[in-house]
């Protein structure tokens, strides 16, 4: 992506760059650096990809992003300290940021709720096997220190912002990607940078959804607020509430629902 027209000479470090080019203002430093520095650009977006599960089509805006802002802090860049340690973190907020806004197949209207969905999901993909939904959803309001209404609204939410389902939104090297709890929330969905859906997905969730039986698929709209037709959000209830509505225990409703997510996993991934 970066070439030049000549071989340069490699510099001993690649913060002399920075230092040529704020000391002559000539942008060949600046595009002698990113020659060098692109294995290593290519590797870290690699990472970034993997890491939540984005297409590989991404690399280029990604790699955009970081020489964009590497331009942007270059140009009043007056430090001993070496500037890509300094815009590193920078970065990956920037990257997070084009994950937020662009990545995502619903709006995720701000930082402070893209955080949120990260602190939650974190903590859910951390609840133990067979933990009832409702006892994992009071768990982390609690720790949190947010109303049961937002931790629940945070994981549907996040469920429908992954575009597969490996994105690890919490920024964590867990790989548990499969929960066997009632909270893997409608499709093997657990974390969200766990993994966004693919479009494709959408269709595909839509006919999954359609096949079920009558009583099932109303669960599923009841408990995750899905409708089956558009898959846009609506009200949800609690299990209990859903149970009820069907005829069902709660202890029945929970049963019956941690089988049909599984079911529906299985769909989805053929």
């Amino acid at each position: 992506m970066y070439q030049l027209d000549y071989v340069p000479i490699m510099l001993d470090n690649l913060n002399d760059y920075f230092t040529h080019y704020r000391e002559t203002r000539n942008e060949k430093y600046f595009n002698e650096f990113l020659y060098f520095y692109e294995p290593v650009l290519n590797r870290n977006t690699q990472l970034f990809i993997k890491k939540y599960s984005l297409n590989n089509n991404r690399i280029d805006d990604l790699k955009q992003i970081f020489s964009s802002l590497l331009w942007s802090e270059l140009q009043n860049y007056d430090s001993d300290i070496p500037l890509l340690q300094l815009i590193k973190y920078k970065v990956l907020r920037a990257w997070h940021e084009y994950v937020r806004t662009v990545c995502g197949n619903v709006h995720i209207d701000n930082d402070n709720l893209y955080q949120n969905l990260r602190k939650v999901a974190l903590l859910y993909s951390h609840q133990p096997n067979g933990n009832p939904l409702e006892e994992a959803v009071t768990d982390i309001a609690n720790e949190l220190n947010i109303s049961e209404r937002t931790v629940r609204k945070c994981i549907v939410t996040s469920t429908w912002f992954k575009q597969n389902n490996n994105l690890d939104i919490h920024n964590q090297n867990n790989e548990n990607h499969l929960n066997s709890s009632i909270t893997d929330v409608e499709i093997d969905t657990l974390s969200p940078e766990e993994i966004y859906f693919k479009n494709e997905q959408r269709e595909k969730l839509k006919t999954a959804l359609n096949n079920l039986k009558p009583l099932d698929l109303k669960l599923i709209e009841l408990v995750f607020g899905i409708c089956p037709d558009c898959l846009k959000s609506k009200e949800k209830m609690t299990i209990r509430e859903a149970s009820l509505r069907v005829g069902l225990t709660a202890e029945g409703a929970e049963k019956r629902l941690k089988k049909i997510l599984k079911e529906l996993k299985e769909e989805l991934r053929q």
